[in-house]
């Protein structure tokens, strides 16, 4: 059972971090896809994520040494079917007149082994009969690829990690694998009742995707940013290397504006109210106010320079700027900088303060917006979904 155990325990480890990984991109294609994003449907994701991981490194740990793999001589494959049941009875105590040896003979590894090996491929049939809504074909088809995969792994001792395999291809795993698929597609209906159905989260979405979630709006400024910081960088090094221009650092405040105005303010104005960001997660800013939709050309610069021109300087830089002047200014001056500094967390302090309190209100509208008299709306709709 330790053998079993240890793989689990790895995923345990390893889990957190790669949900870490995948969550932004898994965000963006729920959003872009529902709107929103469910508890329910995030959990079944999530553990599927983590059903899979934990079934890899069942196959593939405890991993030997390189030098203790080159030594071994059993076989590397098995292309012989059902050798399974041979096994079963050559190497258990099991005598069919002696009842008896029934309960031991399930305990030796020419039962258990397999057992585990249809065991592992079961919940792989129930989320795709129950969440991915496959059919019966699909989910054979599937269950075969995905122990294809696994017996590849071990046949090519991780795909050359290791000079040989040290664990046996074997095609009675192909379809003991397959058939733990197939018999999870056939349980999947005992989940369906226990649990909310794929439509009845998708209803759940559709509800929710109405309204532009405060996590979907920190998905498309991540993206947003992202662009932008990369494009920054690439025009840098590009004038760096191609005009030979070199101390840019005196001209980063106008840098940073130009870069506010191009991106934030010229792209939404063409794209009517939409950056990259909030296209992927489908949000756009629209006017507030009666009879007008269309953002204006004014509302953007209000929008746009009061929260990136005036808000987010002192979160990224004018507050941490403050903080080491006052470290690291002559004794007479330090009154001065910690005073500037005091100042600019009060305001990051009231900003975020203010963000907390429209969210638990569900206030969508934050000071920017409400100066601007503008507001983001959710432009997926049932057709979308």
């Amino acid at each position: 059972m330790a053998s079993y155990l240890f793989p689990i325990k790895m995923a345990l480890l390893v889990f957190p971090p790669l949900a870490l990984v995948i969550t932004i991109p898994f965000l963006v294609l729920q959003y872009r896809r529902y709107g929103a994003l469910t508890f329910w449907r995030a959990f079944v994701l999530y553990t599927f994520v983590f059903y899979l991981l934990s079934a890899y490194f069942l196959i593939i740990l405890p991993l030997p040494t390189r030098t203790s793999v080159a030594l071994l001589t059993t076989p590397k494959y098995n292309l012989q079917p059902l050798m399974v049941f041979r096994q079963f009875f050559d190497n258990t105590v099991l005598q069919p007149l002696h009842p008896s040896t029934y309960l031991p003979a399930l305990k030796q590894p020419g039962f258990t082994q397999p057992f585990f090996n249809l065991v592992l491929t079961i919940p792989f049939g129930i989320y795709l009969r129950y969440y991915f809504q496959r059919s019966l074909k699909q989910t054979i088809l599937l269950s075969f690829c995905l122990t294809l995969f696994f017996e590849t792994t071990q046949l090519t001792g991780l795909y050359g990690l290791y000079v040989r395999p040290y664990r046996l291809f074997d095609v009675d795993d192909l379809l003991i694998n397959t058939l733990g698929g197939i018999l999870g597609y056939f349980l999947a209906p005992i989940f369906i009742k226990l649990f909310p159905s794929y439509s009845d989260m998708s209803i759940a979405d559709s509800k929710k995707g109405k309204r532009v979630s405060y996590t979907r709006r920190f998905i498309a400024f991540i993206i947003d940013w992202g662009i932008v910081l990369m494009a920054t960088v690439t025009s840098v090094v590009a004038v760096h290397r191609l005009l030979g221009i070199f101390g840019l650092r005196q001209y980063l405040t106008g840098i940073y504006i130009v870069m506010v105005l191009g991106y934030f303010v010229l792209i939404p104005l063409l794209t009517n109210g939409m950056t990259i960001g909030k296209w992927f997660v489908r949000i756009q800013m629209v006017s507030n106010k009666a009879k007008a939709t269309s953002i204006t050309v004014g509302q953007l610069l209000v929008r746009q320079s009061v929260l990136y021109l005036g808000i987010l300087p002192v979160f990224v830089y004018w507050f941490p700027r403050m903080a080491r002047a006052a470290l690291h200014a002559p004794y007479r001056q330090v009154d001065f900088y910690l005073l500037l500094t005091l100042v600019m967390a009060i305001l990051a302090a009231v900003f975020c303060v203010h963000v907390l309190v429209s969210m638990l209100f569900h206030n969508d509208r934050l000071i920017y917006e409400r100066l601007s008299h503008t507001k983001q709306i959710s432009t997926v709709t049932t057709q979308n979904r």
